[in-house]
């Protein structure tokens, strides 16, 4: 068998090792988008009628809006800085963190080890099985979400809807990639969680405070949500999702160099 054949029966294995709860986080993300669309209509009316009585200090951070809020506006930031986003970052973190780390902790990695496979091809399989699996769960995400626009005649784009979900995509495997890239480094699974984790609930509460408070606003530059634009509006973040798969595949290649050079303790 090839080399990419090997990396291939590792990412099937893992996806069927895993496929119900991938189902479930699809299923559970995909209501909660169907929730934010079934609420929009309350929502919208709400926001436009806090606009008009808002107090003086508040018309920047409504501005966006131009005196109404589109559900392009509404599901794009719930999409940026809602719950999907942290959610789906941290399950890749989970993912990436017991990809070694976790199974040498379960001493099952040795078990892996013995089979005639090179250690790249286990970092390799572990990026695509959490490559995959997100991309599963944003279909899912975006089958659901829509599907709840059409019963409540909610006027949403297809297209915008999966192209803030495609955004994400790169944002999460870069956190991914790294809690795979610290599990390769320590022996830890907590260690290689609470790293990536760390970074990205800094990096969600700058982007989350920098929409309120014009102080934070010049620190979002260093928060990946924020570079996350505004895809549901047209303004598709090409550049940024680039530079984020080059950073994954950094990270991968990092990981690989690093689980080279390591003992594995049975």
């Amino acid at each position: 068998m090839t080399g990419a054949g090997q990396v291939w029966v590792l990412v099937a294995h893992e996806i069927r090792r895993r496929w119900r709860s991938l189902l479930i986080w699809g299923v559970a993300l995909g209501a909660l988008g169907a929730l934010y669309v079934a609420l929009y209509p309350t929502m919208s009316r709400y926001i436009e009628d806090y606009m008009e009585n808002a107090p003086g200090g508040m018309e920047q951070y409504f501005e966006e809006f131009g005196g109404s809020m589109t559900v392009e506006q509404w599901l794009g930031s719930e999409f940026r800085v809602g719950i999907a986003p942290i959610a789906l970052s941290f399950l890749l973190i989970i993912m990436g963190a017991r990809a070694i780390a976790g199974s040498e902790e379960r001493k099952t990695l040795d078990l892996l080890l013995s089979n005639p496979l090179r250690r790249s091809q286990v970092v390799a399989g572990s990026l695509g099985a959490m490559a995959l699996s997100l991309a599963g769960i944003l279909v899912i995400i975006c089958i659901l979400t829509y599907i709840a626009a059409l019963i409540a005649g909610v006027d949403l784009g297809p297209g915008g809807l999966a192209a803030a979900l495609v955004a994400l995509w790169p944002l999460c495997l870069v956190f991914g990639a790294l809690a795979l890239l610290m599990s390769a480094w320590v022996r830890r699974a907590a260690i290689a969680i609470a790293v990536p984790g760390v970074i990205m609930v800094v990096m969600y509460v700058v982007e989350s405070l920098a929409e309120a408070i014009e102080a934070v606003r010049p620190y979002r530059v260093i928060s990946l949500f924020y570079h996350l634009g505004r895809p549901m509006e047209g303004d598709f973040p090409w550049t940024a999702v680039l530079l984020m798969l080059a950073g994954t595949c950094v990270l991968g290649a990092a990981a690989m160099a690093a689980f080279a050079r390591r003992d594995v303790y049975t």
